[in-house]
């Protein structure tokens, strides 16, 4: 009889939005892969699917936004659209998908609340807890899906 080899987990998540991406934290607790979400729907599939065959993909944890007041009808729609074609995405691996609020994640991870540079809020921390991850782009501009992605993978690795 062969031996049973264990799969490390690794945690999966996503920032829905516009420059939104996905994240695989790694059981490396400084590695993290990203792909973003414009990528095309098979890619992302594939992707994922190849993390489940190699890792133990605990969960795809999704960020649960809803409609930004002040913001056109069709930017919500966009956004809206972005949201279900990801989670439909998701759900086609057969893991665990769950979604979490953002001020819950925000306050695991240590945002104060009405922090009134969010993104860059979020992107120093990140910097704090995962220093070897790169969540800004090669000018230093802030890579704000990377950086929620992440901080999301980091509230699912707790909770799962």
């Amino acid at each position: 009889m062969g031996a049973v080899i264990k799969k490390l987990p690794v945690y999966v998540s996503v920032d829905p939005g516009l420059k939104g991406a996905v994240c695989a934290l790694l059981p490396d607790k400084q590695m993290a892969l990203f792909m973003d979400t414009t990528e095309q729907p098979e890619t992302i599939l594939n992707w994922l699917q190849r993390l489940k065959s190699e890792y133990d993909l605990r969960v795809i944890m999704i960020e649960n936004v809803h409609a930004i007041q002040g913001t056109s009808a069709k930017s919500n729609f966009s956004f809206g659209f972005n949201t279900g074609a990801i989670t439909a995405i998701a759900r086609c691996t057969g893991v665990t998908v769950d979604t979490v609020n953002p001020k819950k994640w925000q306050k695991h991870c240590g945002v104060k609340p009405k922090e009134k540079q969010l993104k860059k809020a979020v992107a120093e921390i990140c910097g704090k807890i995962y220093p070897k991850v790169v969540v800004k782009g090669p000018k230093g501009g802030l890579l704000d899906g990377k950086s929620d992605s992440l901080m999301i993978a980091h509230y699912a690795r707790t909770f799962y």
